[in-house]
């Protein structure tokens, strides 16, 4: 079966074989555009017009004025959009982290109050939970991983979540947001809203009314979902992904619906800038997602451009000028180019990480964490090496996987072994780098971190400059052996 679009879509529903929820999914940069162009059809069809919801506190008000005959219009169309209904629990941190803008709470339920409020409940109902308990234990009874923080929380952090006391503060102040939601009969969505939504797909609605829903949280495998998509009626327009070589997947689809959005178009150079300073990938190293915010970021700056390009083509040239560079850098990068010996390129992708960071400090210290880390790795694959006579310079890492790994990683007589547990990857990187570099030199390494870790935690006014000093010196290090990289291979290094 081809891949339903929205031209399809209105023509099944011309001739008849319409649906009476519609569902479309993905980045809602796309999705809502595409959702409303949908509706708008179906609306034009009808002889009706569109009306359209955001994030809604509850869905019952909704299913009830679909369920019932207009005096004045016998069709209706309603767009709703972002509902999370159909959220998983891997959805559930964003939902509390969504919530928490409310915070703290004041006590009334002004416009940023309702919409956090609602959130919350939407994340009580993710896990099952029935909004009309006591507040207290509701909040308590939401796992830990709930209130520590999703993805984008997490990629402002430098991969870190709340900590156990900022948990327990969170769940007070959203505590008293539940309990003001209630008082103020809020009810989000419950199983109820589920099932009344399934009976809709399965029975319909009485003729010319359609719901139509655009959604950035789906789970396919919801016995909802599966039957919209039995039925032809859900299109999932795609979310943007990091693919390998630093390709964004999926970013086309965005970049397309911007560009017709705006009648403005980009060139294929301006796209690869504009993502390179806009997007960023979701926390987790399995994760291949991109932060939603980002994405975000990159349809707004698509549409300054496309205002300040006055009917022309967006250039490169423009994007440099314009958008400032918050896109992403990985730390791995930095590492690998310290490795190499570029030292140029290292401390231009370190400022960049820095630049592109929203708190600075945790971003300094977790960087500066893994150069320590990589530093005592150095120091310690050359100890080892020498100690078990591994020879230096074994380039082919397949080789140095098969044979040399794992007599680097076994048991020592004088304690455990440092390097046990580190993935064959970082364990080659480093030895690479080892080979490179004199003995003095790494023995000195774990003097020079804690030398480091001295001036960035309070004995210096420049702790970046630190941190630059201790890369330049490895570089130095790495760079003093020149050619000999490749003429030490019978020797340890």
């Amino acid at each position: 079966m081809a891949k339903p679009t929205i031209e399809t879509l209105l023509q099944a529903a011309a001739g008849g074989g319409g649906s009476p929820v519609y569902l479309v999914s993905g980045d809602l940069v796309v999705a809502a555009p595409q959702a409303e162009k949908l509706a708008e059809g179906l609306a034009k069809a009808a002889g009706c017009e569109v009306e359209s919801w955001r994030r809604p506190g509850g869905l019952g008000e909704i299913f009830q004025n679909l369920r019932t005959f207009s005096l004045f219009n016998t069709a209706k169309v309603m767009l709703v959009v972002d509902t999370a209904i159909f959220a998983d629990r891997t959805s559930a941190a964003e939902l509390i982290d969504q919530a928490e803008t409310a915070l703290p709470f004041t006590g009334e339920l002004d416009t940023a109050g309702l919409e956090g409020a609602s959130r919350l409940l939407q994340a009580l109902r993710v896990f099952g939970l029935q909004a009309t308990g006591d507040p207290a234990e509701l909040i308590n009874s939401l796992p830990k991983w709930a209130v520590e923080g999703g993805a984008a929380f997490r990629k402002k952090r430098s991969g870190r979540g709340r900590t156990a006391k900022q948990s327990a503060t969170l769940r007070d102040e959203l505590t008293g947001l539940l309990g003001a939601a209630q008082q103020a009969g809020l009810e989000g969505y419950a199983e109820g809203d589920l099932a009344e939504l399934g009976q809709i797909v399965a029975n319909g609605l009485p003729e010319g009314h359609v719901l139509v829903l655009a959604e950035h949280a789906v789970a396919k495998d919801h016995p909802v979902v599966v039957a919209l998509s039995q039925r032809g009626a859900f299109l999932d327009v795609g979310r943007v992904s990091s693919g390998r070589g630093g390709e964004w997947q999926g970013l086309q689809a965005l970049t397309d619906q911007l560009a017709s959005e705006t009648s403005v178009s980009i060139a294929a150079a301006a796209v690869s800038e504009l993502a390179r300073r806009t997007l960023r990938q979701e926390s987790g190293w399995q994760s291949r997602g991109v932060d939603g915010e980002s994405t975000a970021r990159y349809a707004g700056e698509y549409r300054k451009l496309a205002a300040q390009a006055g009917g022309g083509q967006i250039t490169r040239e423009m994007v440099v000028e314009t958008v400032d560079d918050r896109g992403e850098q990985d730390v791995w990068q930095i590492l690998d180019a310290v490795g190499k010996g570029l030292g140029g390129e290292a401390l231009s992708r370190y400022q960049r990480y820095l630049t592109s960071s929203s708190d600075l400090i945790s971003a300094r210290l977790s960087f500066f964490g893994l150069l320590a880390g990589f530093c005592r790795h150095l120091t310690a694959v050359a100890g080892v090496a020498r100690l078990r006579q591994i020879p230096a310079g074994i380039d082919n890492y397949n080789q140095f996987k098969s044979r040399w790994a794992s007599q680097l990683q076994g048991d020592l007589e004088v304690g455990k072994n440092p390097l046990a547990g580190l993935h064959p990857f970082r364990l080659h990187r480093a030895y690479v780098t080892a080979s490179r570099m004199d003995r003095d030199v790494l023995a000195r390494l774990p003097w020079l971190v804690l030398e480091t870790e001295l001036r960035i935690k309070g004995e210096s006014s420049e702790p970046d400059a630190a941190i630059a000093a201790l890369m330049t010196r490895l570089v130095v290090a790495i760079n003093a052996s020149g050619p000999r990289a490749n003429t030490r291979s019978r020797r340890s290094p």
